[in-house]
């Protein structure tokens, strides 16, 4: 057993994709350390790969690693330091518990550009992207009437309020205009400061939100996958500040591959994705609604976007040279 892939806290976005998908690609252990003999089967590997380390448990774990004489990699795709800015539960001991883990780590692992320099004080910060393996997610056409797609991701839990004015033009300009919300329902902006309850009962009505079920990790993506494939847009907002110019662009990956393109607030875009500030959405979105063409253009390259990152080259690299 060469490598062992841990999921490092239960409130881990993208552990899905950072830790199992990963782990099946090289036929290795993927473990939640609540389950039975966890801590036991991650220290038999020889590289103990640990994505988003904010647990005790996932601490403990790397500093007996880092004692055994096994190679540790701490795999972050965002900087917990900053995640208060979206998510204000984040605590002290989550912060903590990651510092005692990036302390034990002989390699730190990042999911964006940005997070290199963040992690760089814990020695040589390596990129590696996400990877969306693409069985499955082949594009189709999106339907009618339009909808749009929020697939929060469960951090997106503030941001959304700086952008509810444009959507609500959106659906008083387009009265047919759909959104799909997946994953996390943050949908009372769109319908704060409406005293009609006959008004807010028909704006509701154009709200579909899919939350996740007991269908397994791929019962569940497989869900929102679906919903999410024939829409016209995808959105991403996070409140301004240093949490969205770092956190990784699975979000916008996973929805380019679907050939969805998407409208963001995080300052910097890839193909297909178009980059906006929050208070200027209410003219960029009734423009990116109305122009098929456009669409269509932004489709195709979105999607030629997700077709450069599926394959984990990156990660045979990395534990070539950590075992080495």
């Amino acid at each position: 057993m060469r490598v062992c892939f841990v999921v490092g806290h239960e409130d881990t976005p993208e552990a899905y994709w950072r830790v199992l998908l990963p782990a099946r690609h090289f036929r290795a252990p993927a473990l939640l350390l609540d389950a039975p003999g966890a801590m036991e089967t991650a220290l038999s590997a020889e590289v103990l790969w640990l994505h988003s380390p904010t647990g005790f448990a996932a601490a403990e774990l790397a500093e007996k690693a880092r004692a055994k004489g096994r190679r540790v990699v701490v795999d972050l795709s965002e900087d917990p330091w900053l995640r208060v800015e979206c998510d204000q539960g984040y605590n002290e001991h989550r912060l903590g518990a990651c510092a005692r883990a990036l302390e034990a780590a002989h390699l730190v692992v990042v999911a964006s550009p940005a997070l290199v320099s963040a992690f760089a004080s814990y020695g040589r910060a390596q990129l590696v992207e996400p990877v969306v393996p693409l069985a499955g997610y082949e594009p189709i056409p999106p339907r009618e009437p339009k909808t749009l797609c929020w697939w929060s991701d469960g951090r997106q839990r503030r941001g959304f309020e700086g952008v509810a004015q444009a959507i609500t033009q959106a659906f008083d300009h387009e009265p047919a205009l759909e959104l799909r919300h997946v994953q996390y329902a943050h949908l009372r902006p769109l319908i704060e400061g409406m005293a009609d309850r006959e008004a807010r009962a028909a704006r509701a009505g154009h709200f579909h939100a899919y939350l996740e079920g007991d269908l397994g990790a791929d019962g569940n993506l497989r869900m929102l996958r679906d919903a999410a494939r024939p829409c016209w847009l995808g959105l991403e907002t996070y409140p301004a500040g240093g949490y969205q110019e770092t956190v990784s662009d699975l979000a916008l990956l996973r929805m380019a591959a679907l050939g969805v393109p998407s409208l963001t607030t995080r300052p910097t875009n890839a193909p297909g994705i178009i980059s906006a500030p929050a208070e200027i959405w209410g003219e960029v979105l009734p423009d990116l609604l109305a122009d098929q063409t456009r669409r269509e253009e932004l489709s195709r390259a979105a999607r030629a976007w997700a077709e450069r990152r599926n394959a984990y080259e990156r990660y045979h690299t990395i534990l070539e040279e950590v075992l080495t």
